[in-house]
């Protein structure tokens, strides 16, 4: 959604909202004496993807039970200590440290709230207390993971595939430096760039697929991820033509069919191209075979992108 085309409401902000509203409203049906659990567990656990929520929300179930079981060991052993608020200090950092002792730390916030509340509570049995609050993050957690699954799971294909144009277009650039300028430009950029492409392919793999004919979009997503897998592997087969030219000591004139092609794909050649450095026959064959293999890569990744 968008609004005089400067906000912008994007697809988890309106189910994160959509969670809440469904698990305040649940929570009111199950008598939840504290409803804010509810929500604040809808809005920890919504995700990007399906899968995300679902790691955050056994992540938060385990946390979140963790400050509690400290909070009743707490509240029974220092029941009417002095210096309690102190206490309340090693305990929140107790919560903390086990949590990152056992790999929960996306859940240290909710876990360090259900603590502190518990410990607070002063309206009658702490312990009843705490499992209400415990049960009411539940049923936040699950409302959240359960529209997550079923409303427009995260769909990143178009993402993928503006990257995979993006990515292409870095190439005819690093490759004229390379060849024509006799520079060895730095990679570093566009491996972090094919990373983060492989990062959302992974995504898109895994992500399920709306409920409505499941399995005719099954397939159709299985289909879509082998065409986007075979751009991918055109790419990193550019990228590895790339680095094998970048790791020649030498910089020789290529052929000039291959200089043709270069021109064709709108790489500026001088008219007197000059080797740099020596150069025996065997590097300028090696430097052609490279050359063409990633053009030939690049072009049939166009073709793909033109279908």
């Amino acid at each position: 959604m968008h609004f005089h085309g400067k906000i912008r409401i994007g697809q988890r902000a309106v189910k994160t909202a959509l969670s809440v509203g469904i698990a305040l409203a649940l929570a009111q049906v199950l008598g939840s004496s504290l409803p804010i659990f509810a929500a604040i567990g809808a809005i920890s656990a919504m995700s990007r993807t399906w899968h995300d929520s679902l790691r955050e929300c056994l992540t938060q179930v385990a946390g979140t039970f963790l400050g509690y079981l400290i909070a009743c060991a707490f509240v029974l052993w220092l029941p009417w200590r002095p210096q309690f608020f102190l206490w309340m200090a090693v305990g929140t950092l107790c919560v903390i440290t086990l949590c990152i002792s056992l790999r929960l730390n996306f859940a240290i916030p909710l876990a360090s709230i259900v603590f502190a509340d518990v410990c607070l509570y002063t309206g009658g049995d702490a312990v009843v207390y705490g499992f209400h609050r415990f049960t009411d993050t539940l049923v936040g957690l699950a409302v959240a993971l359960v529209v997550n699954l079923v409303i427009r799971p995260y769909n990143n294909r178009q993402k993928i595939r503006g990257m995979m144009l993006d990515l292409q277009k870095q190439f005819l650039p690093l490759l004229e430096a390379r060849v024509i300028a006799h520079r060895y430009p730095d990679l570093a950029p566009l491996r972090g760039d094919m990373a983060r492409l492989d990062d959302e392919m992974r995504i898109f793999e895994k992500q399920p697929v709306a409920l409505l004919h499941h399995t005719v979009r099954v397939s159709a997503r299985r289909q879509e991820a082998a065409y986007l897998r075979g751009c991918q592997q055109l790419l990193d087969k550019m990228s590895g033509e790339l680095a094998a030219l970048c790791n020649m000591d030498s910089s020789p004139v290529p052929s000039e069919s291959v200089l043709s092609r270069m021109k064709e794909h709108g790489i500026a050649v001088p008219e007197n191209l000059p080797a740099y450095g020596y150069c025996s026959e065997t590097d300028t064959t090696v430097m052609n075979f490279h050359i063409t293999n990633l053009l030939d890569a690049y072009d049939f990744l166009s073709a793909l992108h033109r279908e």
